[in-house]
């Protein structure tokens, strides 16, 4: 199996099979990522290709490490949509938050898996979250990432990191905690 790195400078000579399997292995994580970042499938439909856009342009040298760079590409591009006036637009228009998973380019078993990951609830307790924690629970929990890649991906000290991480930890309990007591006791 040939790695990360080995596989950009392949795409890089104009092989073809390079990009298959780059997109094999990085596009379900991205999107992933991308979703629970931005709420929204399309978007983070959107923001993956264009991911895979600037990973094929990219003139530089080799990154140290591919997986850091790709998701640190992502994050970009999750802030600049942040930032635009399509998403002030669609945040104006308080769209519904429920958004449902149909008809991704990712396969029905893993669309199955993600929606049976994805409650409710903890969907939007995450969108209630602050940016930066946000992107750091969904880096760990959700992508594995150690803490050193996360203060990569982010460019933050390893320390802010480990803090975004707690906050954003005991935010999520408080919200997932209501009045009515924790959820465990509310679905009985």
């Amino acid at each position: 199996m040939c790695t990360d790195e080995a596989l950009f400078n392949g795409l890089r000579n104009g092989e073809q099979d390079c990009l298959v399997e780059m997109v094999a292995r990085f596009h379900a994580p991205l999107f992933k990522y991308l979703y629970r970042v931005t709420g929204n499938q399309q978007t983070a439909e959107d923001l993956v290709q264009e991911a895979f856009i600037r990973v094929i342009k990219f003139q530089g040298e080799t990154p140290v490490s591919f997986k850091a760079w790709a998701y640190t590409i992502a994050r970009n591009l999750a802030r600049d949509y942040f930032r635009s006036a399509t998403y002030r637009q669609e945040a104006s228009d308080n769209m519904d938050a429920e958004v449902r998973l149909t008809g991704s380019t990712i396969s029905t078993v893993e669309l199955a898996a993600l929606e049976a990951d994805e409650r409710i609830e903890v969907s939007r307790a995450l969108q209630r979250l602050p940016n930066d924690q946000r992107e750091v629970l969904v880096l760990r929990f959700y992508h594995d990432l150690r803490l050193e890649e996360i203060a990569e991906i982010t460019s933050s000290p390893l320390g802010t990191v480990k803090s975004r991480l707690y906050h954003a930890l005991k935010k999520l309990k408080g919200f997932l905690e209501s009045k009515e007591g924790p959820v465990h006791e509310r679905a009985k």
